[in-house]
């Protein structure tokens, strides 16, 4: 199947024909910042943005969520499991940084012998509409994660912005399904196949960072103890907004509420992240990672070294939010050319 057009006054016509078949989210603006949002009314799209604060993937692994409920009736337990889990789900509009991050949350979610069924059921639910950017903002990395700004990976229709319309391309099974049954949609001309190139060059070529990460799980794994880990940790503050606003990291907390008064409750799973000093705190009060030191560190060695052992994938997307919201401007791309120069000095030295 070839690509399609959508002219951007037809939005309200492509966002109510699908809102049948599926809960449609999309990025829409709530206190000056880019949030994905179910959406019942289509003005409130938002598709001229850089990236969203919170990534998508929210819909799919929510910040809070109840597991199970559990009531007892008589000599009985009964336990219920959420009703949402079977609804489809349409994320329109995610850029291809955060469409990349679902491959890599899957990897995680659905490893080994236990698999987490509430993720893996909304992901086969969720059909991923992702626009590319055509200006990348400058805090943004995906070319040297081998991703792109017009990345059609783990997508299943992908919008190139052509000013007054949309080039849609069906990636997917799923993708040429939806663009079969939209009858309406326009052919393109050569003119718009042309110019989709041309913006791909341009925003390529518009990202100035290239980073190595040829050898860095090696350097990770052979400097454990490095002086590198207390400099890195020396300005940060040990808040976590890299690790809640990442689209990768998948931490999380289970606790239980309970009612004993109505013998009923819930099993409650909430986000989580390494940089807090609780987060292996021991019943005991032993603290494996009792300092900043060793959460930075943890933070830097799951992503480029323990995610790359277990799944032969870099924890990182390159979407450049820990970067651009980080309070002290802690840079990770800096971070990235600090380690580098490690082997540098290790090479230097064998020279020698």
């Amino acid at each position: 199947m070839r690509e399609k057009i959508l002219f951007k006054k037809d939005i309200s016509k492509f966002q109510k024909d699908l809102s049948g078949t599926y809960n449609f989210f999309a990025p829409l603006k709530v206190d000056g910042n880019i949030v994905f949002q179910k959406i019942e009314n289509p003005d409130q799209i938002q598709l001229e943005y850089y990236n969203s604060k919170i990534p998508p993937k929210n819909i799919l692994f929510p910040m809070m969520e109840t597991l199970f409920t559990y009531k007892k009736d008589g000599d009985q337990i009964i336990i219920e499991e959420p009703r949402d889990l079977d609804e489809r789900n349409l994320i329109f509009g995610i850029r291809p940084c955060d469409a990349h991050s679902f491959e890599l949350l899957e990897n995680f979610f659905d490893f080994g012998q236990f698999k987490d069924t509430n993720f893996l059921k909304r992901r086969e639910n969720t059909v991923l509409i992702g626009i590319a950017c055509n200006t990348p903002k400058q805090t943004c990395f995906c070319t040297s994660l081998e991703g792109s700004p017009f990345n059609k990976t783990n997508m299943d229709i992908f919008l190139v912005d052509l000013k007054d319309k949309y080039l849609l391309t069906p990636v997917s099974n799923k993708g040429k399904k939806i663009i079969k049954e939209l009858t309406w949609l326009s052919d393109p001309k050569e003119d718009d196949l042309e110019k989709a190139v041309e913006l791909q060059e341009e925003a390529e070529l518009s990202i100035k960072t290239n980073l190595n990460f040829k050898d860095i799980y090696k350097v990770l794994n052979n400097n454990f103890n490095h002086p590198i880990w207390k400099e890195i940790s020396e300005t940060c503050l040990g808040c976590g907004t890299c690790a809640f606003l990442c689209p990768t990291c998948h931490c999380f907390d289970v606790i239980e509420e309970n009612d004993h008064y109505e013998n009923r409750g819930r099993r409650v799973r909430i986000w989580d992240t390494c940089q807090s000093c609780l987060y292996t705190l021991h019943t005991s009060g032993h603290n494996p990672r009792p300092t900043r030191i060793e959460r930075c560190r943890n933070r830097i060695l799951h992503k480029f070294c323990y995610y790359p052992e277990n799944y032969e994938l870099i924890g990182c997307v390159g979407c450049g939010r820990c970067i651009h919201y980080c309070p002290v401007n802690n840079d990770l791309r800096k971070i990235i050319g600090k380690i580098n120069k490690i082997k540098e000095k290790e090479e230097e030295i064998l020279v020698a």
